[in-house]
């Protein structure tokens, strides 16, 4: 029914380490998915007994160990119907089942808030994107910049514009739309330099420094043995920092030169699709790890280290394969078992019942995602 597995090794890739999602069945809480060799999805569980073990379990068995909410069953459909697993493509299928209001009220106006927030923002980089090729090109953009980025005068005016710069670059005006288009939507994630405003990803590699910089003021204050288990999640969030700025670096560095987008646009497009998916990879889980630990920020001590455990059994390794840095099976199973000595379980949680209350606190927690 099951393979259990230790991690004493840090995953090869990040299709070994698997996608986080945000089912809402407590024992399910923030499990990662990676499609089989035989085309199923099975779910990588943190460990029953709270250490850093796993469970590697196809979906078939899960109703055998617990009571699968109605949300994660319908977001498992909506799961198996994509034709491509990245963080990106869950994070839409996500917020696609949130929406229908399965998961309550509360957790669907933050899903349309997001899909709202995240159309604006695509309509942003659009714009931003036209009116930098049309400076480029030397073409006026003034008429552009005074309807604003949203309305129909201002498609009508994109459109003219992008005619334009198709005709300086000898190509035909739909191709050249296409171009935009498909740039946009590689890029809106990360965001263009030239935005006033930060894309999705670019703002959680900014809150993942402001959180290991909180755990590292954090481990300097408890004087318990859980201040270890607060300097490996900081270290494994370095891990993914420093990273996530080299590809930001990098990546920045291509879109200053936005006139490729009018020359060699294969190798524009593969690269910046390859930039953005990595660096979605990196962030993926850290922000419910985020909120989780700036839930606890005005709690007691006691609430505080109890929530490290937490950190701790979820933080994501950056694969061995990806340039992450194996750690010892010594140090994991020295900080394993401070974790198990301080990790408070509720009994819901451990039988598989149905705890209405976790279910509540996940989604209360889960809506300030984005």
């Amino acid at each position: 029914m099951s393979q259990p597995k230790t991690l004493d090794t840090s995953p090869g890739t990040f299709g070994e380490r698997g996608i986080s999602v945000p089912f809402t069945t407590p024992m399910l809480s923030q499990a990662r998915m990676r499609p089989n060799r035989q085309g199923e999805l099975e779910f990588l569980l943190p460990s029953f007994n709270g250490g850093r073990g796993m469970y590697i379990m196809p979906w078939r068995s899960l109703p055998a160990v617990m009571t699968v909410t109605l949300h994660d069953r319908l977001l498992h459909d909506a799961l198996l119907d994509l034709r491509q697993y990245s963080p990106e493509t869950v994070r839409q299928a996500v917020l696609a089942v949130q929406a229908t209001g399965v998961a309550g009220g509360d957790a669907s106006l933050a899903a349309e808030k997001t899909l709202a927030l995240d159309t604006g923002y695509q309509a942003l980089t659009q714009f931003t994107l036209v009116t930098e090729l049309l400076k480029l090109a030397r073409l006026d953009a003034g008429d552009l910049l005074a309807t604003g980025m949203t309305g129909t005068e201002s498609r009508r005016l994109m459109r003219a514009a992008l005619g334009q710069l198709a005709q300086r670059a000898t190509m035909p005006a739909e191709e050249m739309v296409q171009r935009v288009e498909t740039f946009t939507a590689l890029i809106a994630p990360v965001g263009l330099p030239q935005c006033q405003q930060l894309g999705r990803l670019r703002m959680a590699v900014g809150e993942l420094e402001r959180t290991r910089a909180s755990l590292l003021r954090w481990s300097t204050t408890d004087f318990s043995e859980v201040s270890q288990l607060a300097v490996f999640v900081a270290d494994t969030a370095k891990a993914a920092l420093d990273m996530s700025r080299d590809r930001l670096a990098r990546l920045d560095a291509r879109c200053r030169d936005l006139g490729a987008i009018a020359g060699d646009f294969r190798a524009l497009r593969a690269t910046v699709a390859e930039e953005v998916a990595r660096i979605g990879w990196l962030m993926d889980g850290w922000p419910f790890l985020i909120r989780l630990w700036d839930s606890v920020s005005d709690r007691p001590l006691e609430t505080q280290q109890s929530t490290m455990g937490e950190l701790f059994r979820l933080a994501p390794l950056v694969p061995v394969g990806e340039g992450g840095k194996e750690p010892s099976a010594y140090e994991l199973e020295a900080l394993s078992k401070i974790q198990t000595r301080w990790l408070r379980m509720g009994e819901d949680w451990r039988t598989g019942a149905l705890d209405m209350p976790a279910v509540m606190r996940i989604e209360a927690l889960k809506a300030t995602l984005s």
